[in-house]
């Protein structure tokens, strides 16, 4: 009779699984399932939290497994959404961006986030909805975690004055200084 995996065995195995993305195509979230959380993770009862509920609700998340969370990450309200954003498997942060309630805004602040993993921005800057959005544009371009080929590919859609502003930037890699200013200078115009 074989062994039974160790506990460790088997957060490997689901580690593994999470990397593959067609695992979130297979989650499948019911009205229903939004009755197993705290109602203060689900629904939107305020505008701002104060620092201590914030803390509080984030105690709450991190009781809960990874399923709970990839759960929670599609049906939770904005702050929800704000805290399972920035989780360190990449599933929990990427099933955020599948939540029905995200707004165009929180995608925006997403993109501006330089903290966030490289995965997040690169769902955002593929997604064709939100990236028809010149600010989100703007936002993922400007990510120094955006990867470079993603980055280059958007500046053709750019204003003038961003152009100009992302080829003097230091924040950003050189090469993609240098390919906005050579953007600018297709255009004939000098930055």
């Amino acid at each position: 009779m074989p062994d039974e995996p160790t506990q460790g065995e088997k957060w490997e195995g689901l580690d593994q699984q999470l990397e593959d993305e067609t695992f979130l195509n297979k989650i499948v979230i019911k009205e229903e399932d939004a009755a197993k959380f705290p109602p203060e993770l689900i629904h939107d009862c305020q505008e701002n939290y104060t620092d201590d509920q914030r803390q509080m609700l984030y105690q709450k998340i991190l009781k809960m497994n990874i399923p709970e969370k990839l759960h929670l990450a599609i049906l939770g309200n904005q702050e929800a959404r704000n805290l399972l954003i920035r989780n360190t498997v990449k599933m929990i942060s990427l099933a955020v961006l599948r939540n029905p309630k995200i707004t165009e805004n929180e995608v925006l602040k997403y993109a501006q986030q330089k903290n966030l993993s490289e995965d997040v921005i690169l769902a955002i800057a593929k997604h064709q909805k939100w990236i028809k959005t010149y600010q989100i544009k703007l936002a993922v371009v400007s990510n120094p975690k955006t990867p470079l080929s993603v980055a280059i590919n958007f500046l053709s859609h750019l204003h003038e004055k961003d152009l100009k502003s992302l080829s003097r930037d230091k924040n950003i890699s050189s090469v993609l200084n240098r390919a906005a200013h050579q953007t600018l200078l297709k255009r004939n115009i000098k930055s």
